[in-house]
This record gives structure tokens, sequence and C-alpha cells, in this order.
């Protein structure tokens, strides 16, 4: 039987170029991506209806249709099922280019107050033992805010502080480094993956994987 593949995921603040570097690893033939975004419609259907209860303690509690939110419990729900398939295996790396991490780190920086204040326990930490056994490595990148700043206000892609000062753009990326934290000890708590920081400030992708693929032949055991 085809093995399950390693499962990863690229975590860091807007701009550090996690999509760059996984683009890089896809081109290489050393990965597939996968993203929270990306699920079969059928998957993300089912977990939306296994999404439902969590949907109603939310409203029960803040009175709030919160649409955002349920969307990102269901999306996350789907990006598990899809995961565990058994059409993944045969596939050596899966990088995850927006994630668990990513997930719970939006919800406490931008989602709604409730769920910042801890509400949803359950199901956090529900999400959280489910992803411990499911990631392999999780790999951190991080730049000087300075350099994060001139990477969103360059790229095509929009975001919602790309015509901030960089006192704004520093004030969010140290709201989501925070919250990145936030979730790893979570992860670590459950009995998570291994952590691998990378510093992405001058480096050119082609590199970078280079040295990422490297770090995941020490840390993460063959299987």
């Amino acid at each position: 039987m085809p093995r399950p593949p390693t499962v990863i995921e690229l975590v860091g603040p807007a701009g550090v170029g996690k999509t760059t570097l996984a683009l890089q690893l896809e081109a290489q033939g050393k990965a597939v991506l996968g993203s929270m975004w990306e699920v079969p419609t059928v998957l993300l259907a089912r977990s939306a209806i296994r999404q439902l209860s969590e949907a109603l303690a939310l409203y029960r509690e803040t009175g709030v249709v919160a649409w955002d939110e349920v969307k990102h419990f269901a999306r996350l729900d789907a990006l598990h099922a899809s995961l565990v398939r058994p059409g993944r295996n045969g596939h050596r790396l899966v990088v995850l280019d927006e994630g668990p991490v990513y997930t719970l780190s939006w919800l406490q920086v931008i989602g709604h107050q409730r769920l910042r204040n801890g509400g949803a326990k359950r199901w956090w930490w529900d999400t959280l033992r489910r992803w411990a056994r499911t990631l392999d490595a999780v790999v951190l990148l991080d730049a000087p805010d300075p350099v994060l700043a001139s990477r969103i206000r360059e790229r095509d892609k929009p975001h919602l502080m790309k015509d901030r000062s960089l006192r704004e753009i520093a004030g969010f990326s140290a709201a989501y480094r925070a919250a990145t934290d936030r979730v790893l000890a979570g992860l670590t708590a459950c009995g998570g993956p291994p952590l691998l920081t990378l510093e992405t400030s001058d480096e050119p992708s082609e590199r970078l994987s280079e040295r990422l693929l490297a770090a995941l032949e020490v840390t993460v055991p063959a299987r």
C-alpha cells in the first residue's frame, strides 16, 4: 500500500513568502499543495452540516449569525477530511499554505469577539487535538516588519493592510505572531508536531526550499 504523505503547514505573518515557497516546492515537483480555500465541494457540504451545532452554539452566545467564522469552521474540517482520504497516499509531501494554524490564528485576530475571548472551547481543543495528530511539522516563516510591509504593498494580491502605514502593518503582524504562538502552544500541549523556523528576508525561494527540505529530512521521521 502507498504510504501516507508527510503533511506540513507554512505559517507566518502576511508578506512573509508562504505562497511563494509553496509554489516553488510544487514547481520543483517536491510537493503538492493544500489549502482551506481549495477543498472538494462534496466534502465542504458535509463539513458544513457537521459544523451546524457549533454555528448554533455561537449564535446562542452572541445573537449574531457569524457566517465568516462558520465558513472557516467548515473549510478547516473539509481540509482535514481531504487529507485523510486514501487518494493522498503516494504523495511524498503535502504543503498547506493556509491550514489549521492560519485558520485558528485568523479566528483570534479577526474573528468574532466571542472567539477572541476564548469562546467555543470544546471546538477549539477538539480541533487542536485532531490536527496535532495530522500535521508532521509546522514551518514558521518570518521577516522584519519593513520587509513585510514592502511585500504587502508591492504584490498584486489584495490585503486589508495594503495601504496602511508601517506602524499599522507592524501592529497587525504582531497580533498575528501572538495568535500563532498561542495556536502552536495549543498544538504542543496536544502532543503536536515539531516546529521549524526559517528567516525569509533576502534569500531566493529556490534556496529556501532546499533548506526546508533538508530540515524536514532531519526533523520528520521517515515512514
